[in-house]
């Protein structure tokens, strides 16, 4: 019998899926939290929390570890539902460019919240926001205010554009006002990091916005300041399939083999997409320890194509699962990216066998907690209390022979009953604790239209 001194919160009668090192799984579990770290994990019967602050039955559910959407850009909130059928420059040019030059402060945030509301209510616990609009600093730190305002943990990767290099000005249609130079941008990001509170429920990392968007000051700026500030750093690289191509055209060489020829890839490195990348280019992200975002739900939504997994996986590159926001996937759901990542690669493979309902079930918490160097990703002693309750109630869990494949391809956020985020519950019987939701709601739906109007979209 483990004895746990009066835990501030136990979650008990359970099927406790670990995804520790052994994936136990636990039939009747207890999972133990004090402060904001688990104190015990185990067999109902063996930990004693007779003393626990507050008790939540989970009879008749799954107890999880949290998700990682390890690439969004929550306030994209504002242009759900709008272009579809278009490919990735075009949806650009006409849809994210003119609303990120038209959108206030203040719609941003609302579209934040309701981007991170979303998020958590489906069992996302930590979440990498790539946020670049509008460009204003102060706007980095209202979003990361939105987001623990909402409860979730996580990263706000400042999305900066810069000097725009000669080789992509045709790919941004001219100057914006609210967009600044590189050195600007580097100078802001230093201060803000600067000032950043170590002890932030969300982080600050560099987020330049696009390799081939960028140039080359500002991503080796960015690189140096996550390496000073002991951060990492966070792009889109290689998405569509024209980025190598401007890329080699203006510079002779790729995005990838540029990093790595000067030094800028590392562990730190965590990159979105990297699908248009050749056998030598996957080789070097692995030998350096990078991480990857798979988006594979947007990928599928904007036809850019299909990441090589299954190479990256064997050539130890960390792997982590996105949803890109709610602008090209519509459901920010753990669960619809983990099934299109195991349709997408048995189908590109032309064979089931390659990719199971574990490997993603893995990708998509352990992988995102070394994607973001969180102590997340298992329920461990020790551990963050990060953890999902999924409700088994419904005919689609019955029978359940294989937990994993339930997992993957019977839930969807809808089923996520309660959340917890560094030890404190956010949602509880399928609803927000922190915020009204119908006023997150609201708030955004008419930033949206305003915002939509403004910008002619």
């Amino acid at each position: 019998m483990t004895a746990i001194a009066d835990p501030d919160l136990a979650l008990t009668g359970g099927i406790v899926i670990t995804l520790d090192d052994e994936r136990r799984v636990i039939d009747d579990g207890t999972v133990s939290i004090s402060g904001n770290r688990i104190s015990a994990v185990g067999a109902s019967g063996e930990v004693t929390v007779a003393n626990a602050a507050q008790v939540v039955d989970c009879t008749g559910c799954l107890v999880l570890p949290g998700f990682v959407d390890c690439h969004s850009h929550l306030a994209q909130t504002l242009i759900r539902s709008l272009g579809e059928g278009l490919d990735t420059f075009t949806w650009l040019r006409s849809l994210a460019f003119p609303v990120t030059d038209a959108v206030t402060r203040d719609e941003a945030t609302a579209a934040t919240r309701l981007g991170a509301l979303e998020a958590v209510r489906a069992g996302i616990t930590c979440v990498v926001d790539n946020q670049y609009m509008p460009a204003e600093p102060e706007m980095t730190i209202s979003s990361a205010s939105a987001m623990e305002e909402i409860g979730i943990r996580g990263f706000a990767a400042r999305g900066m554009t810069g000097t725009a290099p000669p080789a992509m000005q045709s790919e941004r249609s001219g100057a914006r006002p609210n967009y600044y130079s590189t050195s600007e941008e580097l100078a802001m990001l230093e201060d803000l990091l600067t000032g950043w509170p170590a002890d932030a429920l969300v982080g600050l990392w560099p987020g330049p916005l696009n390799i081939a968007f960028n140039d080359q000051e500002m991503i080796a700026g960015s690189v140096d300041l996550a390496r000073r500030f002991g951060t990492r750093w966070h792009t889109h690289c290689c998405e569509s399939p024209d980025d190598p191509v401007f890329y080699e055209k203006a510079y002779g060489t790729t995005p990838i083999a540029w990093l790595h020829r000067e030094g800028l890839l590392g562990p730190e490195t965590t990159l979105a997409h990297a699908i248009w990348v050749s056998e030598d280019e996957v080789a070097s992200l692995g030998d350096v320890g990078a991480r990857v975002a798979h988006n594979p739900t947007s990928n599928s939504y904007l036809g850019r194509g299909t990441m090589p997994l299954l190479e990256m996986l064997s050539a130890g590159v960390v792997i982590g699962l996105g949803t890109d926001g709610p602008a090209v996937g519509h459901r920010q759901d753990p669960f619809e990216v983990m099934k299109q990542a195991v349709f997408m690669h048995r189908q590109q493979a032309v064979d089931p066998s390659v990719i199971s309902s574990e490997d993603v079930l893995d990708l998509a918490t352990r992988g995102g907690a070394e994607f973001t160097g969180l102590d997340v990703g298992s329920l461990v002693p020790g551990k963050l209390a990060d953890v999902v309750v999924v409700e088994l109630s419904h005919p689609s869990f019955v029978p359940r022979h294989r937990l994993a494949t339930t997992v993957v391809n019977s839930s969807t956020g809808r089923d996520v009953r309660t959340v917890i985020v560094d030890g404190k519950v956010v949602v509880d019987d399928g609803v927000s604790v922190t915020v009204d939701e119908q006023e997150v709601i609201a708030a955004a739906d008419q930033a949206s239209r305003e915002v939509c109007r403004r910008a002619g979209v």
